[in-house]
């Protein structure tokens, strides 16, 4: 038999388009639906009518001024308009409800205080390990057809599977801020040139002191950069690889303590950094946003002379999640809200450099042509790097073993070295 390669890829071309056609028209369809069963509800119209005129207490991190303001304005007022739910934002700490949650399960409390739970990491190990979350069902919800749960950053966090126990809804990736009034045009990008901008400029670098998240990250970008990549890390905690590493790091890390801020005799809070930046008492700063600098210059906290950067060695990303206990007085307002939030009416706030100038953990081809035309024609502040340049330095968090461990033995090598 003789094949014509142009009919075959014709055929092929065709037959692709049809299943696309059907994947998006199920998509569409499913979007009213729950795409499978889970607790206590036997479809979306259930949740939807329990959810109605009840409050969803959302515990999250609240450092952020501008963040919980778009939130309440955002998410909050659109919920109530769109579902009859109060958003309730209560500004604890990852740390805190996950006291909370183990508290309320010690005492053996059916009805707790969270319906919604900001949270990643070590911290949604923690409550899935201990059976204390609500699910699986965030693979269920009509808007998870928009999430590519293939995708290992999405299937799990920090290498633990996410198991249709949380819903993603916003995506961070560790960027340095820097003043080129203090470092110049090209700052130092390995960490080669910034141990050496550090010892010619003593007093204008620092970071958190470990476990605060912004400080730990930092930390974990030197692992990588001792071990030559993020690939011993992502497994499950060896503790033989880690006291490979480990000297490395500590010695690198004391190497750098004398010429910190303060002599490195006191470590600042992250919340505090910003304005240090933007007093010029440092030179830079450091975190999980991307479009914060853009933002704080916007505010005008930063001046415009503040910009980020990327290392040359890649930086860390990862995905927002959201999880309801085990014990919600209220699950099903809970999920209409982490549905609400992967819409693509909120995704493009969420990306808007205007707006929210998040990164999304949704791809906009999965959205509406309308949604990808409006994306194209974001321009983005020159604070800000390019999502083409982000996802090319994008690094994979480690399994949280390895943080809780990176973030214990940095407490006794460094800081109470």
């Amino acid at each position: 038999m003789v094949f014509n390669s142009k009919r075959i890829k014709l055929i092929f071309a065709i037959t692709l388009l049809s299943i696309l056609t059907l994947v998006a028209i199920g998509a569409v369809m499913a979007q009213d639906e729950l795409i499978g069963e889970v607790p206590g509800f036997a479809s979306w119209e259930e949740v939807l009518a329990a959810a109605e005129g009840t409050t969803v207490n959302w515990w999250m991190w609240g450092g952020s001024d501008k963040i919980n303001t778009d939130v309440d304005t955002d998410i909050g007022q659109r919920v109530q308009e769109l579902y009859g739910i109060t958003l309730n934002r209560v500004p604890n700490g990852a740390e805190l409800f996950v006291d909370q949650v183990l508290n309320e399960a010690a005492a053996g409390v059916e009805q707790g205080a969270i319906d919604l739970m900001w949270i990643n990491g070590e911290n949604f190990k923690t409550l899935a390990e201990a059976d204390l979350l609500y699910g699986p069902w965030s693979e269920f919800i009509p808007n998870a057809v928009y999430v590519d749960w293939a995708d290992p950053a999405l299937a799990y966090d920090f290498g633990y599977p996410v198991n249709g126990y949380e819903s993603p809804w916003g995506h961070a990736q560790f960027v340095m801020e820097y003043n080129t009034a203090l470092v110049g045009e090209e700052p130092p990008t390995t960490f080669e040139d910034l141990t050496a901008w550090i010892e010619a400029n003593p007093g204008l670098f620092t970071y958190p002191a470990l476990p605060d998240f912004t400080g730990s990250v930092f930390v974990r970008h030197v692992f990588y950069w001792v071990a030559g990549g993020p690939e011993p890390f992502l497994g499950e905690f060896d503790q033989e690889v880690f006291d490979q590493y480990a000297p490395a790091v500590w010695e690198y890390l004391n190497s750098i303590e004398p010429n910190l801020w303060r002599g490195g005799e006191t470590y600042p809070e992250a919340t505090v950094m910003d304005s240090m930046l933007a007093n010029q008492e440092i030179a830079f700063s450091m975190g999980y946003g991307p479009a914060d600098a853009a933002n704080n210059i916007a505010q005008g906290i930063y001046p415009d002379t503040i910009r980020t950067f990327v290392f040359d060695t890649g930086t860390i990303s990862n995905n927002n999640f959201v999880a309801i206990p085990f014990n919600s007085p209220n699950p099903a307002g809970a999920m209409v809200i982490a549905n609400y939030i992967l819409s693509e009416e909120f995704q493009l706030k969420l990306v808007d450099p205007a707006k929210w100038a998040w990164l999304s953990p949704i791809s906009p081809a999965v959205y509406s042509e309308e949604f990808q035309q409006a994306v194209a024609g974001m321009e983005l502040h020159p604070a800000t790097l390019s999502p083409t340049a982000l996802a090319a330095a994008a690094l994979p968090e480690p399994n949280g073993d390895w943080v809780t461990a990176i973030e214990a033995g940095w407490i006794k090598n460094v800081l109470e070295n």
